[in-house]
């Protein structure tokens, strides 16, 4: 057996595209804000203090591009750092609710376009083929069968967006298509937000 086949999931193609269906997508973006939700709330309850004070060293060292950078990194080269903690320490630290949303949305539609393009150059290499067998192979089979459905419910669900926008590159779909369908990574990214302060922000001002 080769190394690639060592990491390659033994499940055929089917079986992979049938665990990954829209009401399970749904059921585990509820959990996941539920979980955001009171881990935000338990963080402004034990450890206020401290955080702020991190997150505003974040923004004086790294301003509202820190934000863009934490979005832009993630989603373009399929790093597995959380992208929307980057939002909340500036927002946290005195960036304008707004002002994070702006720069979150520019990273993450640089990055996902970086990853598409990526993925399009790099369609062809073993580079490539080993990253998708190790990280990203349900999420290339979803883009490969489904195209744009697919990117979509990667811009807005728990599917791995970065990992998306690399398979969309390398099948059939425009720049001009993926990029219209990533704008829907803003009403997700400034929703987050909006949760993540509520969390936080209103949950600490009411303690």
């Amino acid at each position: 057996m080769t190394p690639d086949e060592e990491l390659t999931d033994p499940r055929s193609d089917e079986e992979l595209l049938g665990t990954l269906r829209v009401g399970e997508l749904a059921l585990k973006a509820v959990g996941v804000l539920v979980i955001l939700m009171g881990l935000l709330a338990t963080l402004a309850y034990f450890a206020h203090d401290p955080l702020v004070a991190l997150a505003e060293r974040f923004v004086a060292v790294l301003g509202p591009f820190g934000i863009a950078l934490g979005f832009f990194l993630p989603d373009a080269f399929t790093l597995p750092i959380p992208n929307d903690a980057f939002s909340f320490f500036g927002l946290i630290g005195g960036v304008p609710f707004w002002t994070c949303c702006l720069w979150a949305c520019l990273g993450t539609l640089m990055g996902g376009s970086t990853g598409y393009l990526l993925g399009r150059r790099l369609s062809n290499t073993d580079t490539f083929r080993r990253l998708m067998a190790r990280r990203g192979r349900e999420v290339q089979l979803l883009v490969d069968r489904y195209g744009v459905i697919a990117l979509l419910c990667a811009a807005i669900t728990p599917i791995p967006y970065s990992i998306a926008c690399w398979s969309a590159g390398a099948c059939d779909i425009k720049f001009s298509t993926f990029f219209l369908v990533s704008l829907s990574r803003i009403p997700r990214v400034a929703f987050y937000l909006w949760l993540m302060e509520q969390g936080f922000i209103n949950f600490a001002a009411n303690l």
